[in-house]
């Protein structure tokens, strides 16, 4: 995640994901959790290259994908009390209304943080006409992504690790189940209005993530949406938890 960004946590990483649907059902916390189709695009087709009409429809797959993971978390909500939420199986380990809170936080502020960088740079560009492609001053200094980083948007997914950033707290005890719904509805509504934006910048405009390297827009919100998909496995793993710990 990116090191300028005060706000992003650990990430409970998992590659597995695909069309067909995975559920998990308990008896207690009752809970089916879909994983939805990989949203992999191959590196090709997010370069300056791209019709402005194949990238925004690009995006707008992106967008339904992570709507529909926003959906998913939404529903599944409603199947916990205030005490489940907050039930930790471990000091060191996140309750399930914590890891709401972490990916709320992280899209917020550290993903869609680094979409509005990349947006605001490249309107920068466009005020002061250095934002044309053959213009060398345009292009950013960029090291490109890291090994990981072209892994997972080759593969569409997160590698099967668990990436524990330093120096960052935990995430809060939410106060309400109502406080998590409303962090996914501020959460879907600000990727509807980045979305046609990050869609029409270059993508030579990048912001740095600490672990996967330089990443334009289009990829950062990509980005967002992998994320909540991989953290279903992390949720089925506190289900599995707090039907255990019945109380």
């Amino acid at each position: 995640m990116n090191n300028k960004m005060d706000r992003h946590a650990s990430m409970d990483m998992s590659t597995k994901a695909g069309a067909d649907m995975n559920t998990k059902t308990s008896m207690n916390t009752s809970s089916t959790v879909t994983t939805f189709p990989q949203t992999g695009m191959n590196r090709s087709e997010s370069r300056d290259t791209d019709t402005s009409t194949d990238k925004a429809a690009h995006m707008q797959i992106t967008l339904q994908r992570l709507e529909q993971q926003l959906d998913q978390y939404g529903q599944e909500l409603h199947r916990y009390t205030l005490e489940q939420l907050t039930r930790q199986p471990s000091a060191q380990e996140w309750s399930l209304g914590q890891m709401y809170q972490h990916l709320i936080a992280a899209a917020l502020y550290m993903q869609m943080g680094n979409i509005d960088k990349c947006i605001m740079q490249y309107e920068h560009d466009l005020q002061q006409h250095n934002a044309q492609p053959e213009n060398p001053s345009a292009q950013s200094a960029a090291e490109g992504k890291t090994e990981m980083g072209e892994s997972i948007f080759e593969n569409g997914s997160f590698p099967p690790v668990r990436v524990k950033v330093p120096g960052v707290p935990e995430p809060a005890q939410p106060e309400n189940r109502e406080q998590l719904l409303k962090g996914l509805e501020q959460v879907r509504i600000r990727a509807r209005e980045l979305a046609p934006q990050a869609a029409a910048v270059p993508a030579r405009y990048t912001e740095r993530h600490p672990r996967f390297g330089d990443l334009n827009a289009a990829e950062w919100m990509m980005l967002i949406e992998m994320h909540y998909r991989h953290h279903l496995h992390q949720k089925r793993r506190l289900d599995e938890f707090l039907n255990r710990t019945v109380k």
